[in-house]
């Protein structure tokens, strides 16, 4: 059944509630860009460390707005040559992995082209793709080794689309060839494959069934507005963000067997989502919150 169908045919007219809360989180998002992002830049084009915490509590003031609750199992690894392979179920994907600590994303070309999505990312960290065009994959992973050995962990959604969060697509092993030509370089530091697993897991506090699945999970031909006004009249969510152990990556490890391992580990952190259920989410429960201590920046 086509995923729209558990969708309303027209835009969902918000509350009142979720309007006054849209507004909030509208003014504040405005004055963080507006004072800090001209801040990261001037740090940016310096080469200076100044501000790499302001992409992480942007992306946590956007989680929290949206009434996003995130909760990790497990921490990332502390080597700075990082190639971040997740599953891909939400636009709320990048938010809720950005505020989890300094990264970059392998985006498509087409957010760039947009004033707005090019401040936000360039404010992130982006390498673009065209994915339309083959022939660009080795400039592209060319600059997703450089970006990974100048110490920013790059983040790879190796489905290259979204899912229903029911089940995991094949991983496409294009990319993976970046984290091998970082891990080529001279220097010493340690290269690896983070593999993690999103899983939203509560909506409004109570366990997702799989007839609810596309009030969170983004995918099809479903259009980013219609799905955005559904999913903010939805409770809120929680996403439990499984981070399983790091891959090490030699020079001699290809890009199809990085891929095949990768994608058993996630799968292996799926099986585990799925056997040990995390706890229900209910307002009095303040560390299931962002902000409690289960964040860390």
């Amino acid at each position: 059944m086509n995923a729209l169908a558990a969708l309303p045919a027209k835009l969902p007219r918000p509350h009142a509630t979720t309007l006054v809360r849209l507004l909030c989180l509208i003014v504040a998002l405005s004055a963080f860009l507006a004072i800090f992002v001209p801040l990261r830049r001037i740090g940016q084009i310096r080469g200076w460390r100044l501000g790499r915490s302001m992409p992480a509590r942007f992306h946590r003031l956007i989680c929290a707005g949206l009434a996003v609750r995130v909760r990790s199992h497990g921490q990332f690894s502390p080597d700075t040559k990082q190639l971040i392979v997740a599953n891909h179920v939400s636009w709320l994907d990048i938010p809720v992995l950005a505020m989890l600590g300094p990264m970059s994303f392998l985006a498509k070309k087409e957010i760039g082209q947009h004033p707005v999505g090019r401040a936000l990312v360039a404010m992130q960290g982006v390498v673009y793709v065209d994915r339309g065009r083959r022939s660009c994959i080795p400039s592209v992973n060319a600059r997703m080794a450089e970006t990974m050995r100048a110490g920013s962990p790059v983040v790879l959604f190796a489905e290259a689309t979204t899912g229903d969060g029911n089940r995991l697509l094949r991983f496409r092993s294009s990319h993976f060839e970046a984290i091998r030509q970082a891990a080529s370089s001279a220097d010493l530091a340690t290269t690896v494959i983070q593999p993690v697993y999103l899983d939203y897991s509560r909506l409004a506090g109570l366990p997702i069934a799989r007839g609810e699945r596309p009030r969170v999970a983004w995918y099809g031909d479903m259009t980013f507005l219609r799905h955005f006004f559904q999913f903010i009249q939805g409770g809120g969510v929680t996403c439990d963000v499984y981070i399983g152990a790091p891959i090490r990556v030699l020079p001699q490890l290809d890009r199809k067997t990085a891929a095949r391992l990768a994608e058993a580990s996630v799968r292996g952190l799926a099986a585990r989502a799925r056997a040990t259920p995390a706890a229900a989410v209910f307002p009095a429960q303040e560390k299931a919150y962002i902000g409690g201590d289960l964040w860390r920046p």
